[in-house]
């Protein structure tokens, strides 16, 4: 797996080199360099070549971007097929996190890679309904890792109800 080049390293008010680049980032110096045949600006042609802060971490942003998939609630990113695609329904997992977000996991129905992705809570009953599954959620659908629901006891039974 490739190492995120963060442009929160970089100073927007700095010039740098292409050694100071690559210990800013933790990439070889040719990296930065083909970056800089690739379409990296430089401030001038003399040598050292100086590269703009505000520069690089444009470049950085965009390089980022042009990675990510604009993917719907119901959707999940697919490296291996490169496409936000629909994950398998007998293979999806929510699992509960803190800060009221649930960690979805599925396979891809093509290529039976498996996918992740971070969802609100609140919004796991209308992604399970786009994804055509049945409902309530089955309890196998749903791991709460250590955490009991207030409103609905999975594995018993209300006190006003026996």
């Amino acid at each position: 797996m490739t190492k995120r080049n963060s442009p929160n390293c970089i100073k927007s008010n700095r010039n740098y080199t292409v050694i100071d680049v690559s210990e800013a980032l933790g990439v070889h110096p040719k990296t930065v360099r083909n970056w800089l045949r690739v379409g990296l600006p430089v401030v001038d042609d003399k040598r050292p070549l100086l590269i703009n802060g505000a520069d690089l971490k444009v470049y950085l942003k965009q390089k980022r971007k042009a990675v990510m998939f604009e993917c719907k609630e119901h959707e999940m990113c697919c490296f291996r097929c490169k496409q936000a695609v629909k994950p398998n329904v007998e293979s999806v997992n929510f699992i509960a996190k803190a800060a009221g977000m649930a960690h979805m996991t599925g396979l891809c129905d093509e290529c039976g890679c498996r996918m992740n992705k971070y969802v609100s809570w609140r919004k796991v009953n209308d992604i399970w309904l786009e994804l055509e599954g049945k409902l309530p959620i089955a309890e196998k659908h749903l791991i709460l890792r250590g955490q009991n629901l207030l409103n609905c006891p999975f594995n018993g039974v209300f006190s006003d109800e026996k």
